[in-house]
């Protein structure tokens, strides 16, 4: 079953002021450290933060307690990927052509599924606003993804309850870390359909990876083949940010890219989510 998203329906997000960090691209070891070093300055500061950015070169991510054995992590290293491990759970994405968000809020304010909740309604409106007919997913999906083989090795293989959809196929992927003092939430945008490039790196036979992709095909979708108006990811970030303004009444929100300083403090957290080759 899904839910038809419409304009009035309830939102929860009770904060007055947002950081906004529009659209950077960074490697893959170096997005993972922001998303670290971002949700200790959100508790320090108690000020929600939203960040938008890019993968260069490619990166495939895995779920923090995803085995990288599963991986050939010479092929994905002879075509110049890089490969990262994510703090928060969830299975691997291949992270191409898409636009990636994170959204850090103090805790104990709302809870992660209040804010898992927001945040697709926003973006499920927002891409409702561009001609896109997406609805939330209301099924649970019951056990854990970490024993049900390679079908569920991918993120885009699988949903959950409020993800955005698109007549059954998933559109977005997002998962989630709680802190002590802080949420993390990030996910990926599907924009194209180079993630689906993912099944190459699988060491399992080609019969396998052939069933595999079209597993993957069958279950996941971008934007760009279910869209009839050109949408970039920069046009989708700033109509979703206005979303989130408007229908909650932010009286303060403010645009600031990360700087080098906040690359450098990131460096610290690089331990966490370097994967050993």
């Amino acid at each position: 079953m899904n839910v038809v998203l419409s304009d009035n329906q309830a939102i929860l997000f009770p904060f007055n002021s947002l950081r906004v960090i529009p659209y950077q691209q960074f490697n893959g070891i170096q997005n993972m450290a922001l998303d670290l070093f971002y949700s200790i300055r959100v508790a320090d500061l108690k000020i929600p933060l939203i960040r938008f950015y890019g993968w260069h070169p490619y990166c495939l991510s895995l779920g923090y307690h995803q085995d990288s054995g599963d991986i050939d992590l010479e092929k994905l290293a002879s075509e110049g990927f890089d490969i990262v491990r994510r703090p928060t759970g969830g299975s691997a994405i291949f992270h191409a052509q898409e636009l990636t968000y994170s959204i850090i809020i103090p805790r104990a304010i709302i809870t992660h599924h209040q804010l898992y909740e927001f945040f697709h309604i926003a973006l499920g409106r927002t891409l409702n606003h561009l001609g896109i007919n997406v609805v939330l997913s209301s099924a649970d999906y019951p056990g854990s993804y970490l024993n049900q083989g390679n079908n569920t090795f991918a993120c885009f293989n699988r949903a959950a309850k409020s993800e955005i959809k698109f007549k059954d196929k998933k559109l977005v992927g997002s998962a989630q870390k709680i802190f002590e003092n802080a949420i993390l939430q990030h996910g990926s945008i599907i924009f194209g359909k180079k993630h689906e490039e993912i099944v190459s790196f699988l060491k399992v036979d080609e019969e396998e990876k052939n069933n595999q992709k079209n597993y993957l095909k069958g279950h996941a979708v971008s934007i760009r083949e279910i869209s009839t108006h050109d949408i970039s990811s920069c046009m989708l970030a700033e109509k979703l940010i206005d979303e989130i303004s408007i229908s909650q009444k932010i009286n303060n929100i403010f645009y600031r890219y990360t700087d080098s300083d906040e690359l450098k403090s990131a460096e610290s957290f690089y331990d966490k989510v370097i994967i050993n080759k």
